[in-house]
């Protein structure tokens, strides 16, 4: 299954940033393509300004390492699906790493280079929002 690891550096204690990052709610407001999302047990559920729906399950959850895993059930072109945060210390900040494993349902898809653009996108907004203060 194709695999890629996307990070920046953000010039914020690990603390403060996962506190943005490891909340699954706030993903509209660093993904703009979504303006809604809603949580409900291990179920996370993302709509888009068009209607569409993004269904996800949240797995694993590690507030002492500052990780979350998720996975996409239906809304997206994939087969197979899983992708992870990590917020670890790097010098006087933090760096998130987003790391993605993606099957598309169709072969001649290229999911990486299809995602990467937004996701480093999202990334950028993820710095900007916490090292801007509006992280609450």
């Amino acid at each position: 299954m194709p695999t890629w690891e996307l990070e920046i550096e953000v010039e914020a204690p690990p603390d403060e940033v996962w506190g943005f990052v490891g909340d699954p709610t706030t993903v509209p407001r660093w993904y703009p393509k979504y303006v809604s999302c809603e949580v409900d047990g291990e179920t996370r559920v993302l709509r888009s300004a068009e209607g569409a729906e993004l269904v996800e399950r949240l797995l694993e959850r590690d507030e002492a390492r500052r990780t979350y895993a998720y996975s996409v059930r239906s809304g997206a072109p994939v087969s197979a699906h899983r992708a992870s945060f990590a917020v670890v210390p790097s010098g006087d900040g933090s760096r998130v790493v987003w790391r993605t494993e993606a099957e598309p349902s169709d072969p001649a898809v290229d999911l990486r280079a299809r995602l990467v653009p937004t996701q480093t996108d999202a990334l950028r907004r993820i710095k900007e929002i916490v090292e801007g203060g509006a992280a609450d």
